[in-house]
């Protein structure tokens, strides 16, 4: 008598509780947009905690039990409700639930329980494996559902399921104070530790005020793990991703390549390049630059035109062709030069045609001649530019680099080709150093650098006429780098602050924020507006600069003198050998 009145009893709960389920997965069809179900339960327990009934038939279902685990983020999709049965071994289920919602454990999920589970624990449990989005049913109490608010402390709310209008709140709406824990690599210029006044010390760089940011529309307080920051180097990229993994760390605010972190858990902030600056090269000598115009150039042209010049006029005059060519040298180089001449009397069509080429040759090479001449008077060419290793080795230029990017290149390079280029390069063990020197755009080396920085010193040259560094096109060391930013694993706020990543983009914030940063380390003293006293922004011709000019003038005076020399000794030695 007594066992048929316990089983009725138990399977009226158990009906009750699966029409619960029922309404509550009809309820979440229209909060949620899942794609998938999934079933969880021990393998010895019976499907007591729902039917079929109680599930969508037009949505698949994947059911597991508590022995297999697959990466459904990779195999299946991410849209997922689960709902999971906890009637036996509650540990072993739970597990279970863990290693399949891997990288997901954002999913909204159910948790089936008996009227003895200790909720409390249970909600710890899942807060601790950072799974947020939890409700619990109880066997014996089918209309109620039981969740918890994670912040600022675990605190468990229970809901009658009449009553409610949303099952899965937000939990990262409001966090009423709690801390997020955040650890700067101190690289400029995302992340630069510095002291104030009073001796604290601070963090800025245009990176803290993202997560600063972000921190703050979560209503969240942003803590500095300043116990392990250190003051005045660059904290190892594998010491932080270890600080994140053990949970003491939620930001660690570094940027690098995503082959730096081994797991899955990356936020691509930026798409960068490295590559290479240096000194900018001097200019060529003003001197110099009649040389650089080639006029030598033009010799074949006045060849070619003399020698149809000198036909056309034989012809006109029923002569045969001849290469001698006369008085025609001074009718193609007063031409060529744009200086006036003296046409023939009466000439044809024919010669009127050739003396017209003449002057559109003359008027062509005149005009690109000044044009090139203004044009590097006023922003004067490089006289030798680096373009390759080998060209800063015969300049005896260095590049100078950190440790740890000297290895990441001797790498890209290998040990063979690296090491035909080895004695360019000079390390140093201080990152504040190469930091500091870098960002001061000492010209004494070059630099390695990426997208990210380059912008900021190219602000710092904004001022000047002639800017003192200057970007390599051929020297890049990576034409592709995604700057990504790790997340411990299974993160609570890797949705959150993707979405407030991109908006930060669209929106210009990540600009201003940048262009913040270096007003910023101006004030600071750590970047500032450099002068360049290797040149006068004017400077008036000199006879100097005409020395070239000079060599041709004298060259042709000399010339003609001996020119007239030979033509007298001629005259003289003709005429003595005619009298004799």
């Amino acid at each position: 008598m007594w066992l048929r009145i316990l089983f009725t009893l138990a399977l009226t709960i158990s009906l009750a509780e699966a029409t619960a389920l029922g309404n509550i997965v009809k309820s979440l069809k229209r909060e949620l947009s899942f794609g998938t179900i999934l079933l969880l339960r021990n393998e010895n327990d019976a499907d007591s905690c729902w039917t079929r009934e109680d599930l969508p038939q037009d949505i698949p279902i994947l059911n597991l039990n508590a022995n297999q685990s697959l990466y459904l983020k990779q195999i299946f999709n991410s849209e997922i409700l689960s709902i999971v049965c906890l009637n036996r071994s509650e540990g072993d289920t739970m597990e279970a639930l863990y290693r399949n919602l891997e990288d997901i454990r954002y999913t909204p999920t159910i948790l089936m329980t008996q009227s003895d589970t200790n909720l409390s624990a249970l909600f710890e449990d899942c807060r601790y494996h950072k799974m947020l989005n939890v409700l619990a049913l109880k066997d014996f109490d089918p209309e109620f559902v039981y969740s918890y608010r994670a912040f600022p402390h675990l605190q468990m709310v229970k809901r009658r399921v009449s009553h409610i209008r949303r099952y899965f709140e937000p939990q990262l709406r409001n966090m009423q104070g709690a801390r997020i824990n955040a650890l700067p690599d101190n690289i400029m210029p995302r992340t630069v530790v510095y002291r104030d006044a009073q001796g604290r010390r601070q963090m800025t760089g245009y990176l803290a005020h993202l997560t600063e940011n972000f921190a703050s529309t979560l209503n969240a307080t942003m803590n500095i793990c300043w116990e392990y920051a250190p003051e005045e180097d660059v904290i190892n990229k594998t010491a932080m991703v270890k600080l994140s993994n053990d949970g003491f760390v939620d930001f660690p605010l570094v940027i690098a390549g995503p082959d730096d972190f081994r797991y899955r858990d990356i936020i691509v902030m930026e798409i960068s390049s490295w590559f290479l600056i240096l000194p900018t090269e001097a200019n060529t000598p003003r001197a110099r630059l009649f040389s650089k115009t080639e006029a030598y150039k033009l010799m074949p042209l006045i060849i070619l035109l003399a020698l149809v010049l000198s036909y056309a006029q034989r012809l006109e005059e029923g002569l045969g062709p001849s290469v001698s060519l006369g008085s025609v040298w001074e009718y193609v180089l007063h031409g060529v030069l744009a200086q006036p001449l003296l046409l023939p009397h009466g000439p044809s069509s024919r010669i009127i045609y050739v003396y017209g080429l003449l002057f559109f040759a003359s008027m062509l090479s005149c005009s690109i001649f000044n044009v090139s001449l203004e044009t590097w008077l006023v922003h004067p060419p490089v006289d030798r530019m680096i373009l390759s290793f080998q060209d800063m080795r015969l300049e005896q230029r260095k590049i100078l680099l950190y440790r740890t990017e000297y290895f990441t290149i001797q790498n890209m390079f290998g040990e063979e080709n690296f090491e035909k280029i080895r004695d360019i390069f000079e390390i140093t063990n201080s990152s504040k150093y190469f930091q500091m020197m870098r960002g001061s755009m000492n010209p004494s080396y070059a630099y390695p650098i990426t997208t990210t920085l380059w912008p900021l010193l190219q602000l710092g040259q904004s001022r000047l006429t002639r800017p003192i560094f200057r970007r390599s096109k051929e020297m890049i060391f990576d034409p592709l780098v995604l700057m990504t930013l790790p997340l411990p694993k299974d993160s609570i706020y890797r949705q959150a602050f993707t979405h407030f990543h991109l908006r930060t983009h669209d929106s210009g914030l990540y600009t201003l924020w940048f262009r913040r940063t270096f007003k910023e380390l101006l004030v600071m003293g750590m970047m500032s507006y450099p002068v360049d006293n290797s040149s006068e922004p004017y400077k008036d011709l000199v006879w100097g600069d005409f020395i070239f000019v000079w060599m041709l003038y004298v060259g042709g005076i000399v010339a003609s003198l001996l020119v007239f020399l030979v033509e007298i000794f001629y005259f003289k030695w003709n005429q003595n050998t005619t009298n004799n």
